[in-house]
């Protein structure tokens, strides 16, 4: 472990002001924390986890900050991607897509370029407004199938294929996804992850009308108590809570819709609150 880690490291103990003795802690020498940091040299996992300690960050700040400053080929790639497919812009995901081939044909044997190029066919279909090869989202879920433990990777992969499942595999997922992804516990961006796919969920079967499936996504998402930080989630949580109640044509249902629709507006997200406007006005009178 060195390299870009022990430089992004570096900036996090300058920025608290700690000196190298403070973060070594007299655990390991101070020259071998300073090549480190120049990336010169590694660390093992124990005197990284050591530093993080006495520096007073948990790992998942140190990897977000990590992934926010180096702006890794897997961040960029997932943050532009989700980007384009909001904005539907196909030339953005087309790059991607011939990006991931190219990579993938050149490495046949690192299994997550594939995964990758897949992923990117399957929003281009998405975003073309077509529909994936069902070879396509075999692929993606037999991959899944096989991990035990689902990351922040994983829960992304099934966020891009989940609109395309029959309900009988929706369902199934649906009612897995907290026991695979059990990393959102503790691990803050992870959760934040998790809680976007059960409402991405809800969003999919309140749009197949299948509202008691619907309503377990939304009252699971409840059981993790949203962090206040998480605005658009909680936004989204009411959001879809109204749509439900609208297709129950309970006239409180759509109220709610246009609430949210406003607090997006009343702070400052235009764009997203007119999409919401336009869609709640598609849905019409029941």
């Amino acid at each position: 472990m060195g390299n870009k880690t022990g430089k992004i490291f570096s900036i996090l103990r300058e920025a608290k002001h700690l000196t190298l003795r403070e973060v070594t802690a007299n655990e390991f020498s101070l020259a071998q924390e300073s090549k480190f940091e120049r990336g010169e040299t590694s660390l093992t996992i124990d005197k990284f986890l050591l530093l993080l300690q006495n520096t007073q960050l948990s790992l998942d700040e140190f990897q977000d900050f990590y992934d926010s400053y180096s702006l890794s080929e897997d961040y960029t790639f997932h943050d532009e991607l989700r980007e384009a497919h909001r904005i539907k812009d196909l030339n953005q995901i087309k790059k991607w897509l011939h990006y991931w081939k190219e990579k993938s044909e050149k490495n046949s044997d690192k299994k997550y370029f594939k995964l990758n190029y897949i992923v990117s066919k399957v929003s281009l279909a998405s975003t073309a407004g077509g529909k994936p090869t069902k070879d396509d989202i075999d692929v993606l879920m037999s991959y899944l199938d096989l991990v035990e433990q689902w990351g922040r990777y994983e829960i992304w992969v099934f966020s891009v294929c989940q609109h395309y499942l029959d309900d009988n595999m929706l369902d199934y997922y649906g009612t897995e996804i907290f026991d695979k992804s059990s990393y959102h516990k503790n691990v803050h961006q992870n959760q934040q992850m998790v809680i976007r796919t059960m409402l991405n969920l809800a969003d999919t079967w309140l749009n197949r009308k299948k509202l008691e499936k619907a309503l377990v996504c939304l009252n699971r998402v409840k059981t993790i108590e949203i962090p206040i930080e998480f605005f658009e989630e909680a936004i989204t949580l009411r959001y879809l809570e109204g749509h439900y109640l609208h297709l129950l044509e309970d006239p409180k249902g759509k109220l709610m819709m246009q609430d949210c629709a406003k607090d997006i507006e009343k702070y400052g997200y235009t764009q997203a609150a007119q999409e919401l406007y336009e869609e709640i006005y598609d849905l019409g009178e029941l």
